[in-house]
Protein backbone atom coordinates (compact mmCIF):
# COMPACT_ATOMS: atom_id res chain seq x y z
CA UNK A 1 0.00 0.00 0.00
CA UNK A 2 1.62 3.36 -1.06
CA UNK A 3 0.13 6.46 0.71
CA UNK A 4 0.91 9.96 0.56
CA UNK A 5 0.21 11.65 3.54
CA UNK A 6 -0.04 15.80 4.31
CA UNK A 7 -1.47 18.13 6.83
CA UNK A 8 -1.00 22.30 6.27
CA UNK A 9 -3.03 23.46 9.23
CA UNK A 10 -0.27 25.44 11.03
CA UNK A 11 3.03 26.67 9.41
CA UNK A 12 4.12 23.48 9.23
CA UNK A 13 3.55 22.23 5.80
CA UNK A 14 4.15 18.39 6.27
CA UNK A 15 4.15 15.58 3.17
CA UNK A 16 5.05 12.14 3.37
CA UNK A 17 5.35 9.25 1.23
CA UNK A 18 4.36 5.86 3.39
CA UNK A 19 4.79 2.26 2.18
CA UNK A 20 2.65 -0.43 3.84
CA UNK A 21 3.00 1.46 7.52
CA UNK A 22 6.57 2.90 7.20
CA UNK A 23 7.02 6.18 6.28
CA UNK A 24 9.85 6.44 3.43
CA UNK A 25 10.56 9.84 2.84
CA UNK A 26 9.10 13.50 3.85
CA UNK A 27 9.02 17.16 2.87
CA UNK A 28 8.91 19.78 4.92
CA UNK A 29 8.27 23.37 4.48
CA UNK A 30 8.14 26.33 7.20
CA UNK A 31 5.98 29.45 6.01
CA UNK A 32 3.07 31.68 7.73
CA UNK A 33 0.86 32.11 4.68
CA UNK A 34 1.79 31.12 1.58
CA UNK A 35 1.82 26.70 1.56
CA UNK A 36 -0.76 27.18 -1.21
CA UNK A 37 1.58 27.67 -3.63
CA UNK A 38 4.14 25.02 -3.10
CA UNK A 39 1.63 21.97 -1.60
CA UNK A 40 1.15 20.33 -4.91
CA UNK A 41 4.89 20.99 -5.93
CA UNK A 42 5.94 18.81 -2.50
CA UNK A 43 3.65 16.28 -3.18
CA UNK A 44 4.97 15.95 -6.65
CA UNK A 45 8.80 16.10 -5.43
CA UNK A 46 8.02 13.18 -2.88
CA UNK A 47 6.82 10.88 -5.34
CA UNK A 48 8.94 11.86 -8.22
CA UNK A 49 11.97 11.07 -5.66
CA UNK A 50 10.70 8.11 -5.09
CA UNK A 51 10.74 6.62 -8.52
CA UNK A 52 6.68 6.61 -8.72
CA UNK A 53 3.92 8.61 -10.35
CA UNK A 54 0.58 9.82 -8.65
CA UNK A 55 -0.84 6.85 -10.87
CA UNK A 56 0.93 4.43 -8.45
CA UNK A 57 -0.68 5.81 -5.28
CA UNK A 58 -3.23 4.09 -3.46
CA UNK A 59 -4.89 6.61 -1.09
CA UNK A 60 -4.07 9.70 0.12
CA UNK A 61 -5.17 11.00 4.24
CA UNK A 62 -5.18 14.53 4.78
CA UNK A 63 -5.28 16.08 8.33
CA UNK A 64 -8.38 18.21 7.80
CA UNK A 65 -7.86 20.47 10.63
CA UNK A 66 -8.72 22.50 13.06
CA UNK A 67 -5.96 24.99 12.37
CA UNK A 68 -5.31 27.80 10.07
CA UNK A 69 -8.40 28.66 8.03
CA UNK A 70 -6.88 29.17 4.64
CA UNK A 71 -4.42 26.30 4.86
CA UNK A 72 -7.45 23.79 6.03
CA UNK A 73 -8.52 24.73 2.51
CA UNK A 74 -5.39 24.71 0.67
CA UNK A 75 -5.15 21.45 2.15
CA UNK A 76 -8.81 19.67 1.38
CA UNK A 77 -9.48 21.11 -1.75
CA UNK A 78 -5.92 19.59 -3.09
CA UNK A 79 -6.95 16.32 -1.80
CA UNK A 80 -10.31 16.39 -2.92
CA UNK A 81 -8.76 17.44 -6.76
CA UNK A 82 -5.66 15.08 -6.76
CA UNK A 83 -8.69 12.35 -5.40
CA UNK A 84 -11.40 12.92 -8.10
CA UNK A 85 -9.08 13.63 -10.90
CA UNK A 86 -7.07 9.94 -10.53
CA UNK A 87 -9.86 8.12 -8.41
CA UNK A 88 -7.62 7.51 -5.69
CA UNK A 89 -9.20 7.23 -2.46
CA UNK A 90 -8.88 9.63 0.62
CA UNK A 91 -8.86 9.49 4.20
CA UNK A 92 -9.05 11.95 6.66
CA UNK A 93 -7.87 12.92 9.93
CA UNK A 94 -7.88 15.50 12.97
CA UNK A 95 -4.37 17.73 12.33
CA UNK A 96 -3.99 17.88 16.15
CA UNK A 97 -3.33 13.92 16.20
CA UNK A 98 -1.53 14.53 13.01
CA UNK A 99 1.20 16.82 14.19
CA UNK A 100 1.43 14.75 17.48
CA UNK A 101 1.16 11.07 16.60
CA UNK A 102 4.56 10.58 17.38
CA UNK A 103 4.53 10.94 21.25
CA UNK A 104 4.01 8.20 23.32
CA UNK A 105 1.69 8.60 26.42
CA UNK A 106 -0.88 10.91 27.25
CA UNK A 107 -0.50 14.19 24.89
CA UNK A 108 -2.41 17.63 24.73
CA UNK A 109 -2.00 18.66 21.25
CA UNK A 110 -2.44 22.44 21.14
CA UNK A 111 -2.93 25.04 18.34
CA UNK A 112 -2.37 28.62 18.82
CA UNK A 113 -5.85 30.41 18.09
CA UNK A 114 -5.02 33.67 19.23
CA UNK A 115 -6.95 35.82 21.81
CA UNK A 116 -6.10 33.44 23.97
CA UNK A 117 -8.11 30.58 22.63
CA UNK A 118 -6.17 27.40 21.71
CA UNK A 119 -7.61 24.45 19.11
CA UNK A 120 -7.11 21.22 21.70
CA UNK A 121 -7.29 17.65 22.32
CA UNK A 122 -5.60 15.49 24.83
CA UNK A 123 -4.99 11.84 23.26
CA UNK A 124 -2.91 8.67 24.65
CA UNK A 125 -2.71 5.75 22.71
CA UNK A 126 -4.83 6.85 19.82
CA UNK A 127 -7.89 7.14 21.57
CA UNK A 128 -8.91 10.66 22.30
CA UNK A 129 -9.00 11.80 25.71
CA UNK A 130 -10.51 15.02 24.90
CA UNK A 131 -11.73 15.74 21.75
CA UNK A 132 -10.54 18.21 19.20
CA UNK A 133 -12.63 22.07 20.38
CA UNK A 134 -11.55 25.27 20.14
CA UNK A 135 -10.85 26.19 23.90
CA UNK A 136 -10.13 29.01 25.88
CA UNK A 137 -6.43 28.45 27.39
CA UNK A 138 -7.28 29.16 30.72
CA UNK A 139 -10.31 27.37 31.17
CA UNK A 140 -8.45 24.61 29.11
CA UNK A 141 -5.71 24.73 31.85
CA UNK A 142 -8.49 23.61 35.01
CA UNK A 143 -9.21 20.68 32.87
CA UNK A 144 -8.39 17.32 35.00
CA UNK A 145 -7.68 15.29 31.39
CA UNK A 146 -5.64 18.29 30.78
CA UNK A 147 -3.53 18.35 33.62
CA UNK A 148 -1.76 15.06 33.35
CA UNK A 149 -0.75 15.12 29.81
CA UNK A 150 2.14 16.09 28.48
CA UNK A 151 1.11 19.90 26.80
CA UNK A 152 2.59 19.96 23.27
CA UNK A 153 2.08 23.34 21.53
CA UNK A 154 2.31 22.65 18.20
CA UNK A 155 5.28 24.42 15.86
CA UNK A 156 8.04 23.95 13.79
CA UNK A 157 9.87 22.53 16.76
CA UNK A 158 7.70 20.41 18.25
CA UNK A 159 5.69 18.44 15.88
CA UNK A 160 6.10 14.60 15.77
CA UNK A 161 4.84 12.46 13.25
CA UNK A 162 4.11 8.39 13.41
CA UNK A 163 2.82 7.46 9.94
CA UNK A 164 1.65 4.40 11.26
CA UNK A 165 -0.52 5.53 14.11
CA UNK A 166 -2.22 7.90 11.12
CA UNK A 167 -3.31 5.75 8.98
CA UNK A 168 -4.17 3.37 12.15
CA UNK A 169 -6.23 6.51 13.25
CA UNK A 170 -7.44 7.53 9.49
CA UNK A 171 -11.07 7.94 8.53
CA UNK A 172 -12.53 6.78 5.31
CA UNK A 173 -14.48 9.41 2.85
CA UNK A 174 -17.20 8.01 1.62
CA UNK A 175 -18.27 11.03 -0.66
CA UNK A 176 -15.08 13.36 -1.98
CA UNK A 177 -17.81 16.07 -3.02
CA UNK A 178 -18.97 16.50 0.94
CA UNK A 179 -15.20 16.12 2.14
CA UNK A 180 -14.97 19.48 4.25
CA UNK A 181 -12.19 21.65 6.59
CA UNK A 182 -12.77 21.09 10.56
CA UNK A 183 -12.30 24.65 10.97
CA UNK A 184 -14.16 25.01 14.94
CA UNK A 185 -14.57 28.39 14.79
CA UNK A 186 -16.50 31.13 12.86
CA UNK A 187 -14.05 33.69 10.67
CA UNK A 188 -13.99 37.37 11.70
CA UNK A 189 -15.84 37.79 8.43
CA UNK A 190 -18.54 35.01 9.77
CA UNK A 191 -18.50 37.18 13.42
CA UNK A 192 -18.78 40.59 11.76
CA UNK A 193 -21.90 39.05 10.17
CA UNK A 194 -23.66 37.33 13.13
CA UNK A 195 -22.84 41.07 14.95
CA UNK A 196 -24.30 42.94 12.15
CA UNK A 197 -27.58 40.68 12.06
CA UNK A 198 -28.03 41.15 15.83
CA UNK A 199 -27.51 44.96 15.82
Amino acid sequence: MKTIIFDVSTQVMYVGYVKDDQLVDFSIRIAIRDHAKYLVDRIDQVIKRNKLTIDDIDQMIVGIGPGSYTGLRVAVMVAKMIGYAKEIPIKTVSSLYFLTSGYEGRVAALIDARRGYVFSAVYENGKALLKDDYRFFKDLQENETYKKARTVFIDDRTYEVSAKRIIEKAVDVSNIHDLIPKYLRKTEAENNYDKMRRD
